[in-house]
């Protein structure tokens, strides 16, 4: 409640300086903004669709992520206020500008017609211009600019924000989300109606067209990227292929799955062949071998017939070579002849045995020319295995080299194919990512397709309300509470001491009262000054009368005490002496310098009060003594000791430091003087603090109000 009183009273104090600095500011901006010229806001809005838009990638129009689509709107609305967007928006207007040879309501006004005039001179004009061709007018302006960015035209142009085509100006515009919509609504403000609406139209131009080439290229690279791989990983699949397909025809393999599977079929067929060939050899050396035990007597005569032996062994060969082409070759003419050969000399053979032994038998009486034909038989027959059997024994030798051939050439054959199959599965996923990517790239541009202008910018036919009188109400209220402002902040950063309740806080001892600044008493025409100053001197002596004991003689002894120098110990000891002999009291006054003692070294060795002065104290009541100020003189500690009562006056405008804390607190413990502060120039809120509220002339409004802020709600009159 107090800190409320006390801001109270700060705002009354500078009241007047607050109405005067609010009136001269408001009379200045309303000078100031006279002539200031109208403005016209056009608008428009963009549908984006990236909340509830279709895409390549959400074909059923599906929710978006709500931080994604944040993000999105934000990516757009940041694009729209980039220096690169705003800048060419403004040469682009300027191309516009350029192309017209005199003003028009819809295209520019007379006024900004004459300002361009005045920036882009005749022959600069012409340099840029191109007739009927504003693209063109626009890149060369464009050259302009980055060539001569230092010219002043160019500055005044493009770096003006006077200039309807600088950056400084256009980036006024005002972007923002149609609260959870997909439309941006953008909006500027310019003096020229015109310009307000081109402005806006060439935007949603270079904004859309801007959006796409972002989109395209984010995805340009990476398409390219995919390309790239895909080509590498498609080589190296062909290169794989082509080294399978030369192992294959080197090795003169066509399928080596079923080739393989052939092979062991025609090995199996073969070892079946030769295990029945093998169990024929034995049948048939066994009959032999029976037969030629039947013939044993005419057997050595056959041994000796050379030329039975010599038709027998060629028998053997033909029936070798028979044997060959059965199981390889298979050529039936020459397998034909060599049969017919062989019957030939099989038959004459079985003629000349027929002929030598027509009368011969065996021993067991059998007649030899049947057994002859026997034998004969199945020796033929013996010959024709052992020759089968050697072929298929060397074939058996071919087909374990065929195996060895055909392992090598199977893992072989199984190491390009996983090659292969892994250079594949790397093709098809690179092929996969490219699609990938190409589909969202079409997703990119089909989206930046999707912008469209809902609402075109229109043409303001009527300006905005004037903001002047808002400026005026404005620099009002600003400069009206700057004053108030200030005073707070210099009240609260003021480390002086300014009040009694501080001096407390600061120095430990008891505050007794204060003196008010002589300037401020005298100022209150309303006030007696006299009955004021008797008012709170009687306070303070009551309150130093205090210590006084009940028997004690007198005079009564007290000490008007500073720290340090000028805090007022003279001023207040009058003051004091004055009031006490209105009260009828007889009072000493013992002081410094002229009229009183001498300050020196050899005070600090005054034990009695009587070596300052010849007076007889006994014969007053009151005897005040002017201490020096502590800190800065020398004073004579039994004179603190032995009065009654030491008054440290403390100058109120001063900060309260260390030393002041140290020497108070050598005074109470170590000299065990009792002190009492009194504080010197005190403002008239610390007064009223102390003696109450004092009789000022107040309005009914201020009344109501100060009981409003006490919570005083009943008349403080007593009615009896």
């Amino acid at each position: 409640m107090t800190n409320l009183i006390h801001f109270i009273r700060l705002l009354q104090r500078n009241l007047k300086w607050m109405f005067a600095l609010a009136i001269l500011t408001s009379v200045v901006v309303f000078w100031f903004t006279r002539n200031t010229p109208k403005e016209y806001q056009s608008e428009t809005e963009i549908f984006t669709g990236i909340t509830s838009g279709l895409s390549i990638e959400n074909v059923d129009g599906g929710k978006t992520d709500f931080f994604a689509s944040n993000n999105a709107f934000d990516n757009l609305i940041n694009i729209i206020q980039s220096r690169q967007t705003l800048q060419e928006v403004g040469m682009r207007l300027l191309a516009n500008h350029l192309m017209v040879k005199e003003h028009s309501l819809e295209v520019i006004s007379q006024e900004s017609f004459d300002q361009l005039n005045e920036w882009i001179n005749a022959e600069t004009r012409a340099k840029l211009v191109v007739a009927g061709d504003t693209e063109a007018t626009y890149q060369n302006i464009l050259t302009w600019y980055k060539n001569e960015f230092y010219a002043d035209a160019v500055g005044m142009v493009f770096n003006s924000g006077a200039s309807p085509y600088s950056y400084k100006s256009i980036k006024n515009i005002t972007v923002m989300r149609v609260q959870n919509s997909d439309l941006l609504r953008i909006s500027y403000l310019w003096t020229d109606p015109a310009i307000a609406q081109q402005t806006l139209e060439i935007l949603n131009h270079v904004f859309i067209r801007m959006v796409a080439d972002i989109k395209v290229a984010q995805t340009n690279d990476i398409v390219a990227y995919f390309r790239k791989q895909v080509s590498m990983a498609n080589d190296r699949l062909s290169v794989a292929e082509e080294k399978l397909k030369i192992f294959k025809t080197e090795n003169r393999v066509i399928n080596y799955g079923e080739q393989t599977k052939s092979i062991a079929m025609m090995k199996e067929y073969m070892e079946d062949e030769y295990q029945k060939e093998i169990a024929a050899l034995a049948s048939e050396e066994a009959a032999v071998r029976k037969l030629e035990k039947q013939l044993s007597v005419n057997k050595e005569m056959l041994k000796y017939s050379e030329n039975l032996l010599s038709k027998r062994q060629t028998l053997a060969d033909i029936n070798s070579k028979i044997a060959v082409l059965e199981v390889y070759l298979n050529d039936e003419e020459t397998l034909s002849n060599l049969r017919n050969e062989a019957a030939k000399l099989k038959a004459e053979m079985s003629n000349d045995l027929l002929s030598r032994m027509e009368y011969s038998r065996t021993t067991e009486g059998v007649p030899v020319n049947r057994i002859l034909e026997e034998w004969l038989d199945n020796t033929l027959a013996l010959d024709r295995t052992k020759a089968r059997i050697k072929v298929y024994e060397n074939r058996k030798v071919y087909f374990n080299d065929l195996y060895d051939e055909f392992s090598v050439i199977g893992s072989t054959i199984g190491k390009i194919e996983r090659e292969i199959s892994i250079e594949e599965k790397n093709y098809l996923e690179l092929l996969h990512s490219l699609n990938l990517a190409l589909m969202r790239m079409s997703s990119e541009t089909l989206a930046s397709d999707g912008l469209q202008v809902t609402v075109a910018p229109f043409f303001p036919l009527s300006p905005l309300p004037s903001k002047r009188m808002l400026l005026v109400m404005l620099s009002f209220i600003l400069t009206f509470a700057l004053p108030f402002v200030w005073a707070v902040a210099k009240d609260l950063l003021d480390l002086s001491i300014k009040s009694g309740v501080r001096l407390a806080k600061f120095s430990g001892a008891p505050h007794i009262g204060s003196l008010p600044q002589e300037r401020l008493v005298t100022s209150l025409k309303s006030v007696d000054a006299d009955k004021f100053t008797s008012q709170y001197l009687r306070l303070i002596w009551s309150k130093i009368e205090s210590q006084k004991g009940a028997g004690e003689k007198k005079p009564f002894v007290v000490n008007l005490v500073s720290l340090r120098k000028t805090e007022g110990k003279s001023y207040a000891a009058a003051k004091l002496s004055q009031e006490l002999q209105k009260q009828g009291l007889h009072v000493y006054s013992l002081t410094t310098g002229e009229g009183g003692y001498e300050v020196n070294q050899k005070l600090s060795q005054v034990t009695k009060l009587e070596e300052l002065t010849s007076e007889p104290l006994n014969e007053y009541d009151v005897v005040l003594v002017e201490i020096p100020a502590l800190i800065d003189e020398p004073y004579s500690k039994n004179l603190l000791k032995t009065s009654h009562a030491n008054i440290v006056v403390t100058w109120a405008g001063r900060i309260w430091g260390e030393a002041d804390n140290r020497k108070l607190s050598e005074l109470q413990h170590q000299e065990n003087a009792q002190l009492l502060m009194l504080l010197n120039g005190a403002d008239l809120d610390e007064m009223e603090t102390l003696l109450g509220e004092l009789p000022k002339k107040r309005s009914m409004l201020r009344t109501y109000l100060k009981r409003f802020v006490q919570l005083q709600f009943k008349s403080s009159v007593a009615s009896a």
